[in-house]
């Protein structure tokens, strides 16, 4: 973690130093001045110094409460050969006070949470606004969390469905650096399968969270949708690992990106037009109008199966102009849908 100012690594120290206080059996985790400089890239004097800061922030922080405490909350105990947090830190020691720009955004990226309704990461910082934000905005603008709420809103379709407890254990895994256990149903088999895995990276994909682990079965990086219709069962490891150094989530997501694809071209009519002009679409790559409302637009295309649940979604107000075996394809599908209906 190079070129962090003083700030951020005080906040750095404070994470991990609050990681292994929550786990103080993982060795791996102990928090000593030799390890902080080489993780931050600084010397053992500056990160002796940023822990300074950060006790001198706990200090001040307790007397603002009035109940300043007889030890500092952050101290080296020999005995784990680490430093940890003797009680509770409140996480506000590190936020300053905003102005009602900044306040508003942030309040205003708590509504957008929505989208990720259900999930430990929405209910911890929603629990962070409810006890700071007050002291965020200090006294001028006591109200600006409710008027932010009455002014928007977010109501996201679609989302991928998760299992709270499940999610909560797929991220102290990726967190702690920990092997997880799981029974998952893939589309290829009729039956779950137990595996072992080195979870790497979790990433929301068009509104479906998907993890990024080695497969011991496979002995490969595979991706795990994260709903509980696949995921039958996850079990954290005591097992510890080491994410490659080289590991970089986006080459593995951008990896079909070397596949070859061919360009649909669709006429939409008015009542449909608009589902595609008011959004950002992967594909797309232009759009011409032809009157009446009515629009072709032209896509590059992978994934011919999901492409093929789009263009259906749009029932008559979508045709395919191109290419012409992709368009029977469509025809053939509308046929058999009608039947469904008719017989």
């Amino acid at each position: 973690m190079p070129n962090l100012n003083q700030l951020e690594r005080v906040r750095e120290i404070h994470r991990l130093v609050r990681r292994f206080t929550e786990n103080p059996q993982n060795e791996e985790l102990r928090v000593t001045c030799d390890r902080l400089a080489e993780k931050l890239e600084v010397t053992d004097r500056q990160i002796r110094r940023d822990i300074d800061v950060l006790k001198q922030r706990i200090e001040e922080k307790d007397t603002e409460q009035g109940h300043g405490a007889e030890e500092c909350a952050l101290q080296y105990e020999p005995a784990r050969r680490s430093y940890i947090y003797k009680r509770d830190v409140d996480l506000s020691v590190w936020v300053g006070r905003l102005d009602d720009d900044e306040l508003g955004s942030l309040l205003v990226a708590q509504q957008a949470l929505a989208v990720f309704s259900g999930m430990p990461l929405a209910k911890h910082i929603g629990n962070i606004f409810e006890e700071d934000a007050g002291g965020l905005v200090g006294n001028k603008r006591s109200g600006l969390r409710e008027e932010i709420t009455s002014l928007f809103s977010f109501y996201p379709d679609g989302a991928g469905k998760i299992d709270q407890d499940q999610f909560a254990t797929i991220f102290r895994g990726l967190l702690l650096g920990q092997q997880l256990a799981v029974s998952y149903q893939s589309k290829a088999n009729s039956a779950p399968m137990e595996r072992v895995l080195r979870p790497y990276h979790l990433c929301c994909f068009k509104h479906q969270w998907r993890l990024i682990a080695h497969d011991s079965k496979s002995d490969s990086i595979r991706d795990f949708v994260v709903t509980p219709r696949r995921l039958k069962s996850v079990k954290l490891l005591a097992r510890t690992f080491k994410r490659p150094p080289g590991f970089d989530a986006h080459a593995h997501l951008s990896r079909h990106k070397d596949q070859p694809t061919r360009e649909v071209t669709l006429r939409i009519a008015r009542a449909g037009a608009h589902h595609v002009l008011e959004r950002n679409w992967s594909g797309l790559r232009s759009t011409r109008e032809l009157g009446e409302g009515a629009i072709e637009a032209v896509f590059e295309v992978r994934d011919f199966g999901e492409f093929t649940r789009f263009v259906l979604a749009f029932g008559s107000d979508c045709e395919v102009l191109a290419p012409a075996d992709f368009r029977t394809e469509i025809q053939a599908e509308a046929r058999k849908m009608a039947g469904l209906i008719t017989t």
